[in-house]
């Protein structure tokens, strides 16, 4: 158990991380500095650490029952983890009367039109439902690898 322990810590730790490669264009090209770091790193902590205990390990014990705890199911479990709730709550809705744009990868683009959305709006959400994914992913593959690296180092 304490081999689960570890490896889920480091699956959530890493977190940060993805996060920083995700945004690092972002941070790059800001004209200015940018603030609240801290507190978006807590967040991402705190949402990966529920997620990992919620979730993640339940859905490790499940695979690990059934002899399918590979790098390929846990990672595969982890996007669709990851994925799941964002799909969900990110779901473009028909909103009446509701015009919207944004900001789309350097151009102004409309999402929302009379309350429909558009083609923009439906990329945003996959954009969206993928980063989301790619964080379980990336959780799942490190839970693995350290879990490998634990069973070494128990059998040496």
């Amino acid at each position: 158990m304490r081999d689960i322990l570890f490896a889920a810590i480091a699956a959530v730790l890493v977190q940060p991380f993805v996060l920083a490669i995700r945004l690092l264009p972002a941070l790059i090209t800001a004209q200015s500095p940018v603030y609240g770091v801290w507190i978006v790193v807590v967040a991402v902590l705190v949402v990966s650490a529920v997620f990992v205990i919620l979730l993640g390990i339940p859905a490790f014990l499940i695979l690990r029952r059934f002899a399918h705890d590979g790098w390929l199911s846990l990672g595969a479990v982890g996007f669709v983890l990851g994925a799941a709730p964002s799909a969900l709550i990110f779901w473009p809705r028909t909103l009446s009367g509701y015009s919207a744009g944004e900001n789309w990868h350097g151009h102004y683009e409309h999402t929302y039109v009379n309350g429909a959305p558009t083609i923009y709006a439906w990329y945003d959400y996959f954009e969206n439902v993928a980063i989301f994914g790619l964080h379980g992913l990336v959780g799942a593959l490190v839970f693995f690898a350290m879990m490998r690296i634990l069973r070494r180092r128990l059998v040496d």
